[in-house]
């Protein structure tokens, strides 16, 4: 993901106290620190859940590439949202590529997040296929696929073993007791 700041502007106070990204600017000008910088870039930007799938993002500002983030969290507020994540440095073979050039994308867009594909983004499924992805940690399918291995192993493939389990041992689990309000609770 490329992310295009413009000129620094003031935000207002109202931003300063957010537990997830406490700002009073935005934008970038030439005098900022890393850590401005990086505050600048992780948003609040206008994108919807396929943002959640980029696993870095380039920051673009006065024509080069200042910064390249890791992508580690999101947060969501009303239909903006933010991430937060690591400053990758000399070394990492993103920040190598990238850092200290111009747009990759090469882009006359105006919107300021920009996807793309590259050979860096690309990874092994998680479920063990062996697929290569650009986005995300799998291939289409193949997260309910590696859920159902997991019910198949370890509930006997009984998706309602697994809910009942859940229920009782997950973070919404009433405790020793059962939930008397929950429907089928009591048949």
């Amino acid at each position: 993901m490329r992310i295009k700041l413009s000129d620094r502007r003031y935000v207002g106070d109202t931003e300063a106290t957010d537990p997830f990204l406490p700002r009073r600017h935005a934008g970038w000008d030439p005098t900022m620190t890393d850590g401005e910088v990086y505050d600048a870039a992780r948003g609040w930007w206008r994108v919807n859940a396929r943002a959640e799938q980029e696993r870095y993002a380039l920051v673009l500002a006065g024509g080069q590439i200042r910064m390249a983030i890791a992508i580690k969290q999101w947060a969501t507020d009303s239909d903006r949202r933010a991430f937060g994540g690591d400053i990758l440095r000399p070394g990492h073979p993103v920040h190598d590529k990238f850092v200290g050039g111009g747009d990759p994308t090469a882009s006359t867009s105006r919107f300021p997040v920009l996807y793309w594909a590259d050979p860096l983004d690309e990874a092994t499924c998680r479920c063990g296929c062996g697929e290569t992805v650009t986005r995300g940690d799998w291939s289409q399918g193949h997260d309910q696929r590696a859920i159902h291995d997991r019910i198949r192993a370890d509930f006997g493939g009984s998706v309602s073993r697994f809910i009942d389990w859940y229920d009782a041992n997950g973070p919404f689990a009433v405790g020793d007791q059962e939930d008397p309000t929950r429907e089928g609770a009591l048949a």
